[in-house]
């Protein structure tokens, strides 16, 4: 069984607190913005630590949230671009 058709929750040969792709992938943006408890977060930063395929997925998500997060700081929206959305905005 691949890790899509993985059930929720420990399978054969898993660890109690273990979890699957799909809830990793599920909680990637909690996980990264550290709104889980301790012992989510902890299951989560385990099966990214050793799982192939979700790895490239959370760094990808992290440096995408990074970046996000230093072009928001970098200073205010472009005045044409704000005045262009609320006209949309306000055509709706």
């Amino acid at each position: 069984m691949n890790d899509q058709e993985r059930p929720a929750g420990p399978g054969p040969g898993e660890a109690p607190g273990e979890i699957s792709c799909e809830e990793a992938f599920a909680l990637v943006y909690e996980f990264l913005d550290g709104e889980l408890g301790a012992e989510r977060n902890e299951a989560v930063r385990r099966h990214v630590q050793k799982c192939r395929r979700c790895y490239p997925h959370f760094d990808f998500e992290r440096l995408f949230l990074d970046y996000l997060h230093e072009a928001g700081g970098a200073g205010v929206a472009n005045p044409d671009l704000e005045r262009r959305i609320r006209e949309l905005i306000a055509e709706d």
